[in-house]
């Protein structure tokens, strides 16, 4: 009977210890989640480490450059167009947007787009002496808001709005769940204490294997994914928009890989304090 209740304890110490495992993993996904799909910040600096401002520049001069070759307006004439700041001021404004439910995106700066683009054509024409008639002034107007068209296109993209939107509506419940399984963590944490007749470095013995068993989950799935290259087989054609969420969700994977080791390395640091409470205790 003795054994048995021995047994039974060493039992319900490790199921103490699994669900507060659980609990942990929980509570580390649910704060990598906050740090990156929740957070405005996060998609605007990996928007600024994978060039996508200039890439998506560049493209968008080279589609409105390609819409009015059919007009007889050459390579060159249209090619910068869009300078890079607008574009990175209006991509900034629509992702907020995306995270703030109550913002509306509008263009920053519309009737610049237009007039630029309507001021190197005519330039052009001038230059090429190419007589200017109310025609072709119709279709330069057309050109310009083919131009703008074009440049909302690229900029505006439904589904990251539609995205952005419904990732917020969990923001509050996210927040709560991270609370609670933190709470539970503790609570189970003082059990397992109890448990262990108020021996710290017991106590720091199964904390090893909680954080080192948390971060071996954190880090196993990201690292498999990226291991194997899905990531690179995306399909998405627009080159700036493949960068960009290719740099996004291998930044959002290395966060998991990186609070994982951490959580391995918080794991070992419990072990080898709970052998040097240990050598301690019984060496006194």
């Amino acid at each position: 009977m003795k054994n048995r209740g021995r047994l039974m304890k060493v039992i319900s110490r490790f199921f103490l210890a699994f669900l507060s495992s659980v609990f942990l993993f929980a509570f580390l996904i649910l704060l990598t989640l906050r740090l990156t799909l929740f957070s405005e910040n996060y998609i605007a600096k990996q928007a600024a480490k994978a060039d996508y401002y200039s890439e998506l520049t560049e493209e968008i001069n080279r589609q409105i450059e390609n819409s009015a070759l059919g007009s007889n307006i050459p390579e060159g004439v249209l090619n910068q167009s869009i300078k890079q700041e607008l574009v990175k001021t209006d991509v900034n404004a629509y992702f907020k947007a995306m995270y703030n439910t109550g913002t509306k995106y509008t263009i920053s700066n519309e009737k610049e787009i237009h007039d630029t683009v309507s001021k190197a054509i005519i330039e052009y024409m001038k230059e090429k002496n190419i007589q200017i008639t109310p025609e072709s002034e119709q279709a330069v107007t057309k050109l310009s808001d083919n131009a703008v068209t074009i440049y909302k296109g690229y900029i505006e993209l439904p589904f990251l709005v539609s995205y952005g939107r419904k990732v917020m509506n969990y923001k509050s419940t996210l927040v709560v769940f991270m609370g609670v399984c933190g709470v539970l963590w503790v609570l189970l944490s003082f059990s397992l204490y109890s448990s262990l007749r108020g021996y710290f470095h017991r106590l720091l013995r199964y904390w090893s294997y909680i954080w080192t068993g948390s971060g071996l989950m954190m880090l196993v799935v990201p690292a498999i994914i990226l291991m194997q290259g899905f990531l690179k087989k995306l399909g998405i054609q627009s080159k700036a928009m493949y960068d960009f969420i290719q740099t996004y969700l291998s930044s959002f994977l290395w966060l998991f890989i990186m609070i994982g080791i951490l959580s391995i390395v918080a794991g070992v640091v419990c072990g080898i304090l709970s052998e040097s409470k240990r050598k301690e205790l019984f060496s006194a």
